[in-house]
């Protein structure tokens, strides 16, 4: 990171204490909600759902707002908002409070994430983008990597804690962010900021743009979410000690391949072949889901895991860079907050499983999501030749 300006280094470091912000929550999020409004699980459920898909709408306006203001200043505005969040739901003692304190939360992520993908491109050259999507990747995984932990450890000596502990957290980022230059230099002149309403439809005459997003949608069914349909997956073929001994294992072996692996292979990354990255990174899913399939022992479940990881380190930064080549740059927010509504392919993610794993054999559930993997990587493929018939 030293090759990075301040803002980009300090940015970096940010983009990890926010995520172990999020992750020392996360472990205890639906059962801290489900005690303090006595929820059963399917209601606390239906509750985030409704989080994630509001804040998920929410961030295409929120890239909006990111072209129009200054970049730095809006990342510390959602820093401040998630922290403020995160207490307010210590407090939380009604359904209405909580779910709209969620929908902050969530939204506030959102922002940041989309900000700090735009300041990346806004500060650094070409050559050096796949690499720094591939290093706040890393340091995503990292944060997941340690956070729950650290949320286990802390609810153990009071139940709020790790609430109180996460915002504080994001709240002691903000400062990382304060005092230095920002990027004052990308913000548009009055005369060239168009309307919310003329960048959607900008947004939506961009049918590049909608192809990709509708591709990065179903590549999400598979990788947004593995998680929760792997776990559904070895519940109803094997017993609860199994499938928590084996999910134990997988998300090692992910979190470990991506730290160690996840830089490396974003230095490969280069803009004029990203259709064919794509189609590698789609490829290494499917074999990884059938692998996935066909696993019988803890040795070959970890095999399809590390497959479908290699995967999954292509295509996140893969389908930021493209993003990154398509917007203009004066709509770099925008075209971001498009893209991320690809995002909701995580929320239907475990419904789409669930409804497989109830009404026909189980192995089948893998190959219905390799089918989407397939369709979502042909439109990313096609995406990425229209881009390059357009710019030659």
């Amino acid at each position: 990171m030293a090759a990075y300006s301040p803002l980009i280094r300090r940015l970096l470091i940010c983009s990890l204490t926010i995520v172990v912000s999020r992750a020392i929550t996360s472990p205890l999020l639906t059962l801290f909600v489900s005690d303090k409004l006595g929820l059963n699980q399917q209601d606390v459920g239906l509750l985030l759902g409704i989080a994630v898909f509001v804040a998920t709408l929410l961030s295409l306006y929120g890239g909006y707002i990111i072209d129009r203001f200054e970049k730095r200043r809006l990342l510390i505005l959602a820093m401040l908002s998630s922290a403020i969040g995160l207490v307010l739901l210590t407090f939380a003692q009604n359904l209405y409070l909580t779910t709209l304190t969620l929908i902050v939360s969530e939204t506030a992520s959102a922002l940041f994430l989309i900000g700090s993908k735009a300041i990346l491109s806004d500060n650094l050259p070409v050559g050096q983008r796949a690499k720094a999507f591939s290093l706040t990747y890393t340091l995503t995984n990292i944060g997941y990597a340690v956070g729950p932990m650290l949320g286990v450890l802390i609810a153990g000596a009071y139940t709020s804690a790790p609430f109180l502990v996460a915002a504080a957290v994001a709240f002691f980022s903000m400062f990382l962010l304060i005092g230095i230059p920002g990027d004052s230099a990308h913000i548009p002149r009055t005369g060239q900021v168009q309307s919310f309403l003329k960048t959607l439809i900008t947004l939506k005459n961009d049918r590049t743009l909608i192809m990709f997003t509708a591709g990065c949608l179903l590549s999400t069914v598979v990788h947004g979410r593995f998680t929760f349909y792997l776990s559904q997956y070895l519940l109803v073929t094997s017993d609860a000690k199994n499938t928590m001994d084996v999910m134990a294992a997988l998300l090692a072996c992910n979190a470990i391949s991506v730290i160690l692996l996840q830089y490396q292979v974003g230095r490969f990354l280069k803009r004029e072949h990203l259709r064919q990255w794509i189609v590698a990174g789609t490829g290494l899913f499917i074999l990884g889901l059938i692998g996935f399939s066909l696993a019988h022992s803890l040795v070959s479940w970890c095999v399809a895991m590390f497959v479908f990881t290699l995967g999954e380190m292509i295509i996140y930064p893969a389908e930021f860079l493209f993003v990154d080549t398509l917007a203009p740059e004066e709509l770099r927010g925008s075209y971001y907050g498009a893209q991320n509504l690809a995002a909701l392919g995580g929320a239907l993610s475990p419904v789409i499983s669930g409804f497989l794993l109830m009404h026909t054999p189980a192995p089948t559930m893998f190959y219905a999501l390799s089918a989407l993997a397939a369709v979502g990587g042909w439109l990313c493929f096609i995406s990425g030749r229209r881009t390059t018939q357009q710019q030659n």
